[in-house]
């Protein structure tokens, strides 16, 4: 009687609706048909859960707090995505220049640390005086302890003499333009002073040694190398002062691109000047070219091209060396290219290693090429990518497209149906260390795809017969495992793929699409569109080993489908994860072979929360999923040397509400109607009558045509 009390109550209060935001509370509601509440769902590890890794360095702030209250995830995810779809917008640009300050500080620093909360970056002014380019250059100088004027034999030398340099290089340059980009020089300039402020107490050896690593994307999952020098520099460096240079480098270049945007007419035909300084040259191009110009921005400190076509080698809007803290490259128009297809490339386009790296393209059609390290990537450091508008293209092979290892990388495209591909650690991945990695775009039917098959380029998983390549990708947070090999575990960080409008084709292997691994988070926000998932194993609401993972998908006919070994996913946790995937509106399609759909095993709490629309569901015959938790001995008898899993408890949630659905089982002969999901209905897993049932272990599923969960329409 008590089942079928709360089934009418759920089932019958309140009106359908296409997306329904009123009615019942669903998810109260399958939690208290097995005596839990809200409460429950979440984990909060004290000192006596003896083996549990309770220790894990380098956790980000909210990592604890939301693997508490996973229920927040929506917020923390759905907030992610309003920075976006505000700050982002084309319409936001063209009133206010500080859009790209609000991204990094957003989806970045305010992600990584506290400390500051978004006020301003305090830029300043431009010198006073008839010659402020000169003085600002003079100022970047004085700040490496370097002189512009040499003596010798009682009189000033002829050469090197940079301030006449500078005066006669740019002598056919208006004053408002040279005034521009002075006030950029000198905020560069404090941006460098802060910079290095942030590694003041750092040893110069782990210094180099830090930059130079190249494998981080293939070395720390489980554990393989260990770099003592990453721990000795997170343990002494000075993050609000990085974070302070790379605010200041974002607002600074963003400022100066959009004043010089209105004054690319006043720029000489032909015009070209190249300077050296100490942090590295300074570049500036008038927008007349004919053809492709090529330039080597290798150790660049500022380049400005005010519209060429411009291929660009070497190492454009990325730190070259340590005596090269900062570089920023702004592109004012054409169809341009970074970097090359080339096996083994230099870092590229947005790529902060150990300081800040930005490359801000106002429009054109784009082509992004890169090996490691590229298109918004950071170690210890702020790496950033903004393409303002254009059918762009980026490839890269590892840690790019949004990567973050102890440091943030960002890549933001606003307008524009796009195509990004690479390997792997990227679009969006957070990785050792509390590194953010954020992929965002606000417009553009746009392809996401992150090499699914080892043949091409191995990274084989052995979830999947190591066919299927491990992507760590597409809104993927990912730690360093070090409990089976040296003991050196570091927690994950935090990322994440965000696309506003569009539609959009997602194409991935194992561990992607909101996917959290070890002490990590992974978020994938999809906000309108026909959108297509196609992946194969941990994945889409998924994650293994102490960690969280969001899918959230607000409009538009869906297809999440998963090939291959195609499991592990759509809202699947195993071992302590909080994983969801929440769909809201629109007909959509979800296809499984194996263990999935709202399916916690060991000890985790794991959702599929469908609302609005005719949906599809097809599971592969005899596997768990659709509302269950999986039981297992020591959740009843303790475990003499780990009885932590008694402490914690676990579910799994099947809801769709609304519309008319269908739910199949199939295997290789065909497909027919699933014996236990059903419209309507409510379902447990176990079953009430089940000897397994209990052990503070829930599966529950429910398909209902009115209610809501309030949690998820805030």
């Amino acid at each position: 009687m008590k089942v079928m009390l709360v089934v009418l109550s759920i089932l019958f209060i309140g009106p359908a609706g296409v997306y329904p935001q009123q009615g019942p509370d669903i998810l109260e509601g399958i939690l208290s048909e097995v005596g839990f509440t809200k409460d429950d769902v979440g984990y909060q590890p004290t000192g006596y859960w003896n083996r549990f890794p309770l220790d894990v360095p380098h956790r980000l702030t909210s990592f604890d707090a939301l693997f508490a209250e996973p229920l927040k995830l929506y917020d923390y995810a759905a907030v992610m995505a309003n920075t976006v779809e505000f700050y982002l917008d084309p319409a936001y640009t063209d009133s206010a220049h500080d859009g790209l300050y609000k991204l990094v500080y957003n989806l970045g620093v305010d992600k990584k640390l506290g400390g500051f909360r978004s006020y301003s970056a305090n830029l300043i002014p431009a010198p006073m005086g008839d010659e402020p380019l000169v003085t600002a250059v003079d100022q970047l100088f004085a700040l490496a302890g370097r002189a512009t004027e040499f003596y010798t034999f009682g009189s000033e030398a002829d050469w090197p003499n940079y301030k006449q340099q500078i005066r006669e290089g740019t002598a056919g340059l208006p004053d408002t333009i040279k005034t521009v980009i002075a006030r950029l020089i000198v905020n560069l300039t404090d941006a460098i002073r802060w910079r290095n402020l942030a590694f003041r107490n750092c040893d110069r050896e782990d210094m180099e040694k830090a930059f130079n690593i190249r494998d981080l994307a293939d070395t720390q999952a489980d554990g393989m190398i260990y770099y003592p020098e990453l721990d000795d520099l997170a343990a002494t460096i000075d993050w609000p002062s990085l974070h302070y240079a790379a605010l200041k480098v974002a607002a600074a270049a963003e400022e100066a691109a959009s004043e010089l945007t209105a004054l690319i007419n006043q720029v000489p035909d032909d015009f070209e000047l190249e300077f050296a300084t100490p942090y590295g040259k300074v570049a500036l191009f008038s927008p007349e070219y004919r053809g492709t110009f090529e330039y080597d921005a290798t150790n660049a400190l500022l380049v400005i091209d005010f519209g060429r076509k411009t291929h660009y080698c070497g190492t454009p809007g990325a730190t070259y060396s340590l005596s090269n803290p900062v570089s920023v490259l702004i592109d004012l128009g054409d169809d341009d290219t970074y970097g090359d297809q080339h096996n083994q490339w230099q870092p590229s386009a947005g790529v902060g290693l150990l300081g800040v790296g930005l490359v801000l393209d106002m429009k054109g059609n784009d082509h992004y090429y890169g090996s490691i390290y590229a298109q918004g990537a950071g170690l210890f450091g702020v790496g950033v990518l903004l393409d303002r508008t254009g059918r762009d293209e980026y490839r890269a092979h590892l840690s790019a497209q949004g990567a973050g290892y102890f440091g943030i990388g960002i890549c933001l495209d606003a307008l524009g149906d796009d195509t990004y591909y690479l390997y792997g650690d990227g679009q969006g991945m957070g990785g050792v260390g509390g590194g953010i990695g954020v992929c965002a775009s606000f417009g553009g039917n746009d392809k996401y795809t992150a090499e699914p098959f080892s043949e091409n380029y191995n990274r084989g998983d052995y979830h999947s017969e190591n066919k299927i390549n491990g992507n760590n990708a597409q809104g993927a947070g990912f730690g360093r495992r070090g409990d089976g090999s040296d003991g050196h575990a570091w927690a994950g960080g935090l990322g994440a793929i965000i696309d506003i409008h569009g539609d959009d084709h997602y194409y991935s292997g194992n561990w992607t699409l909101g996917v959290g691994y070890w002490f990590s988070t992974g978020i994938a926000v999809d906000r309108n569109g026909d959108d297509i998932y196609e992946s194969c194993y941990f994945t889409q609401g998924s994650g293994a080993h102490y960690c969280n993972g969001i899918l959230l998908d607000e409009g538009g006919d869906d297809r999440h489908e998963l090939f291959e070994t195609a499991g592990a996913a759509l809202g699947f946790g195993w071992d302590y994860t909080n994983a969801l995937l929440i769909n809201k509106g629109g007909n959509d399609v979800y296809r499984a072979k194996m263990i999935s759909m709202g399916l916690a095993q060991i000890r985790s709490c794991a959702f599929l929360v469908d609302i609005g629309g005719d949906d599809a569901y097809y599971l592969g015959k005899g596997t768990p999923g659709l509302g269950e938790a999986t039981f297992r001995q020591d959740y009843l008898n303790p475990s003499k040397l780990t009885p932590y899993y008694t402490y914690a408890k676990s579910f799994g949630g099947f809801i769709d509400v609304g519309g008319m659905d269908r739910y199949f089982e199939f295997d290789s002969t065909g497909e027919w109607v699933h014996p236990t999901a059903t419209e309507n209905s409510l379902w447990l897993q176990p079953a009430r009558s089940d000897s397994t049932f209990g052990a503070d272990n829930f599966g529950v599923g429910i398909d209902t045509d009115a209610g809501t969960v309030p949690e998820f329409f805030k």
